[in-house]
């Protein structure tokens, strides 16, 4: 297939936490639409406190750019291109598991406390935002609790139960 924005200008973005450790760069003809779908689907979404866009004038130099970036500047989750000499990098994995552990205890304190009341819907978006995890970690939290039977699996939710 080909690129349907051969020629185009394209961005270069890149991604800091709120310390300035450079998290993720990337490029991106539609910058905005790519970082709105980083936030559905990066576990490590939630540290990100700035992202720097730039323009290119065409992808061959965003590409080049990026290349650059990621060689020079080394961002913690990008494993695409090449360190130097040798195998290629492998991105740095986010552990999620206190993400996880956060999600599910302070939903079950939810439960307890009646902030979280019978037939109300958990999206994990929602949820990821109100105890600080990103989407995919906290739905995946809010799964675990319906495998252990806290709660309901909806279509594309998850509810709480009559009786909790």
């Amino acid at each position: 297939m080909s690129n349907p924005f051969p020629s185009g200008r394209s961005a270069i973005y890149r991604l800091h936490d709120a310390t300035g450790t450079l998290l993720y760069v990337g490029i991106s003809h539609a910058p905005k639409a790519r970082l709105k779908e980083h936030a559905g689907d990066k576990l490590w979404w939630h540290l990100v406190a700035r992202e720097e866009i730039t323009w290119c004038s065409s992808r061959a130099e965003a590409l080049a750019a990026e290349a650059k970036a990621v060689n020079e500047e080394r961002p913690l989750y990008n494993g695409y291109h090449q360190f130097g000499k040798g195998q290629p990098p492998r991105a740095r994995r986010y552990d999620d598991t206190a993400d996880q552990a956060a999600v599910r205890d302070g939903v079950r304190a939810a439960l307890n406390d009646g902030t979280y009341t019978p037939g109300m819907r958990l999206q994990g978006a929602l949820v990821g935002r109100h105890f600080g995890a990103s989407p995919t970690t906290a739905h995946h939290a809010l799964g675990e609790l319906a495998r252990g039977g806290l709660l309901d699996k909806g279509d594309r939710c998850f509810i709480v139960p009559s009786g909790c």
